[in-house]
């Protein structure tokens, strides 16, 4: 116990002394203290108000090992510049935090559910823009719940489904929808949803520019890089593909749960090639050296919003990507291979195309990746978001 508590302490003292500035430190404390997670900023001559609901604490952090676990992070923080840059004062508040917003007389209400919808419904004359950061929600529900029943079936196990949406009409009550994704994602949704939808790029949290790692891509190695919610992400076909195959090598990096894996440990103790690494920061030296020489991402996930930052971070290194349609960018088709479904049958599809290409197909499509992903950019993004906000700010 006394150990478990001196990591704590040590944990929050280290944050603390990447913050910086004593400025940064008191705000970080001060956000920590609160019960509402709500930060208000105000601008000299602002006359605006936006309510955006979103991710307070981004604004309150500079540690560099919080804002690489997700790009949505320093999004965050360029969303704020843009609409403070454009005449709001801002609110933002924890998308789900169950505390009242402040009380002003907003312009815009901005953000994720249910925090978005719940101020969109209190100020009917605010401009209400639904940020959709994944697939429609509805589509996004069904299809999680539908491979969760498939795996249960398949296994006789109960395991319940995750990463569900909220319940919640959002994209049916807000004026604009800014949708990370591609047009693929725009198809998750119902026609007479999608001309409320503006595309834009998400930026990268991969940040790493010695890409040494790129020697001699070994043409049986492959990688899945994933979250939670490793059954939505497909983690078991890729499992029981190969356990099939034990020519070629796969490495799983993320947070599988223990109650997936488990349905596979006996199979798995005579499937060296399948290697298992857990969460792994990927600007890390370690995760450069799991994938030295690896030449796909095999990742057939049934929900995104465009390609995911997993895959943008294998593109990154000119990882060829062999993705469901749901995770890839419009360009996906000229890059790597889309599953015509996802499912076992689709993944041995996909192994034998990977088999069938030449050395020089392979480094061809890893240059065509990299020189893709550089639209993923946090520059790009805050170009982008301040263009849209310019849009209807007049």
């Amino acid at each position: 116990m006394v150990s478990g508590i001196g990591n704590v302490i040590f944990n929050f003292l280290s944050t603390l002394h990447q913050q910086g500035s004593i400025k940064n430190i008191c705000r970080f404390i001060f956000f920590r203290l609160r019960k509402s997670k709500v930060i208000t900023v105000r601008r000299r001559g602002n006359k605006k108000w936006a309510y955006i609901a979103y991710i307070p604490e981004a604004l309150v952090r500079e540690d560099i090992a919080y804002l690489n676990g997700h790009q949505n992070r320093r999004e965050m923080k360029m969303i704020a510049e843009c609409f403070l840059d454009n005449g709001y004062n801002i609110v933002v508040h924890d998308y789900q935090d169950k505390s009242s917003a402040p009380d002003h007389t907003y312009d815009v209400v901005f953000g994720l559910e249910p925090n978005f919808t719940i101020c969109a419904r209190q100020h009917p004359l605010a401009t209400k823009v639904y940020y959709g950061t994944g697939a429609y929600s509805k589509y996004a529900n069904a299809a999680v719940i539908g491979r969760t029943d498939e795996f249960n079936r398949k296994h006789g196990v109960a395991i319940q489904p995750r990463r569900l949406a909220p319940d919640d009409d959002c994209a049916e009550i807000c004026d604009k929808i800014l949708q990370i994704g591609s047009r693929n994602t725009i198809e998750t949704y119902p026609e007479h949803l999608r001309q409320k939808i503006m595309l834009i790029d998400q930026s990268s949290n991969f940040l790493r520019s010695d890409l040494s790692r790129l020697d001699v891509p070994m043409r049986n190695k492959f990688i899945w890089l994933g979250s939670s919610g490793s059954i939505l992400k497909g983690v078991d076909l890729v499992i029981e593909a190969f356990m099939s195959h034990p020519e070629l090598e796969i490495d799983l990096v993320g947070p599988i749960e223990e109650d997936v894996k488990a349905v596979y440990e006996h199979r798995l103790a005579k499937s060296p090639n399948i290697r298992f690494h857990g969460f792994v920061d990927i600007n890390s030296d370690k995760f450069l050296q799991i994938i030295r020489g690896t030449s796909f991402l095999i990742y057939p996930s049934v929900t995104e919003g465009g390609a995911p930052g997993a895959v943008i971070a294998c593109m990154k290194l000119g990882i060829v990507p062999i993705v469901s349609k749901v995770a890839s960018s419009d360009n996906c088709d000229n890059l790597g291979f889309v599953f015509e479904n996802v499912s076992l049958e689709s993944v041995e599809a996909a192994l034998t195309w990977c088999k069938r290409l030449q050395n020089g197909e392979i480094y061809r499509l890893g240059s065509e990746n990299i020189k893709e992903s550089t639209k993923y950019t946090i520059e790009n993004f805050r170009t982008q978001f301040n263009n849209y906000v310019r849009q209807w700010n007049g």
